[in-house]
């Protein structure tokens, strides 16, 4: 009888210790958990102020398509009229209750002067779609180098076509009466299509790569450029 107990409590301990080799074993083995990935999103332009509005005077008669488009769409609206359909539409605005200064603003502005900005902040948007992680990580030191390079270049060719202004009564912004005017004002550039790629293509194999990019990011500097005008 005292052996059967011996033999029992032997197993006993042998079961106990094959069963604190398994789990630590299989503690040892389990992978840790990767760390997080970086997530990033292009910043979003602040949502306009929820307003009641009324025209109270503007340049001309009636509004332009263009500006009707633009109001609506955006760049991408006015691109989809037939008018503009071989072009690349830049349109640059400001606002204000200073109606002197800001036609002061519209009849000194320069194409040769701001368009090159123009075109380098379509470039960096360009560059932000669909990032998955942040832009100067995942294309390495071609990201800033690529903006400033297209903020520096001059461009060809890019005429201002239109201008227009309006002024609106706003009677409530954010549920807040406020009855104040306000006076917008817009410049449409544009370009031939053709045109602007080629200047793009161009400027591409100028951007310095130093320090160089890694193989993975060369890999996203490649995708991109093959890709850059779908969407641009």
């Amino acid at each position: 009888m005292k052996k059967m107990r011996k033999g029992c409590a032997a197993s006993i301990r042998t079961l106990f210790f094959g069963v604190c080799a398994h789990v630590c074993l299989f503690s040892c083995a389990t992978p840790e958990k990767p760390p997080p990935q970086l997530t990033w999103s292009p910043p979003s332009a602040p949502a306009p102020p929820v307003q009641t509005a009324s025209v109270v005077s503007q340049k001309s008669d009636a509004f332009p398509e263009w500006v009707q488009a633009y109001l609506a769409g955006g760049l991408r609206g006015v691109e989809r009229l037939y008018a503009y359909r071989s072009a690349y539409v830049f349109i640059k605005e400001n606002k204000g209750n200073n109606e002197p200064a800001l036609g002061q603003w519209a009849s000194h502005f320069s194409v040769e002067r701001e368009f090159s900005r123009m075109v380098a902040k379509r470039v960096q948007n360009r560059l932000e779609r669909n990032v998955k992680t942040y832009p100067d990580y995942e294309y390495g030191v071609f990201f800033e180098n690529a903006v400033k390079a297209f903020s520096d270049a001059q461009y060809e060719h890019a005429v201002k076509l239109e201008d227009f202004w309006f002024e609106r009564l706003i009677s409530v912004e954010d549920g807040v009466e406020v009855n104040r005017h306000e006076f917008l004002f817009l410049i449409m550039v544009v370009i031939e299509k053709k045109t602007l790629v080629e200047q793009i293509n161009a400027i591409f194999p100028t951007i310095p790569l130093v320090p160089e990019p890694t193989s993975v990011q060369l890999n996203a500097i490649s995708h991109v450029k093959n890709t850059f005008f779908t969407g641009f």
